[in-house]
């Protein structure tokens, strides 16, 4: 992995319960990234924004548990680099995936 210091914005997206999504924006430095899979390593930074639809009550999509994420790791296509926003499973901030997409 080729180490690199910019810092991007990365866009997440959870499907609620309610089934709208939950969005939210992060800052993020770029450690690495990996050509052959066309991943990119970041850091979080700092939570920027959280956009939750008017009605939806999860508890676990909720600005103070999006913010936890600061400081964690994450892979992330190189096409999330130029705002594309990613969809990901509740399970990833619930710890119920084998293998953890934030750590």
């Amino acid at each position: 992995m080729e180490i690199s210091e910019r810092t991007v914005e990365l866009r997440f997206a959870w499907r609620s319960i309610q089934g709208p999504r939950v969005a939210a924006r992060f800052q993020a430095v770029i450690e690495g990234e990996d050509p052959v899979m066309r991943q990119v390593l970041c850091r979080l930074l700092t939570l920027l924004e959280v956009q939750i639809p008017p009605g939806v009550e999860d508890p676990v999509l909720t600005p103070e548990r999006l913010q936890t994420l600061e400081g964690k790791r994450v892979k992330v296509p190189e096409e999330a680099l130029q705002g594309l926003t990613l969809p990901l499973k509740r399970e990833t901030l619930t710890g119920g995936l084998r293998i953890p997409y934030f750590r």
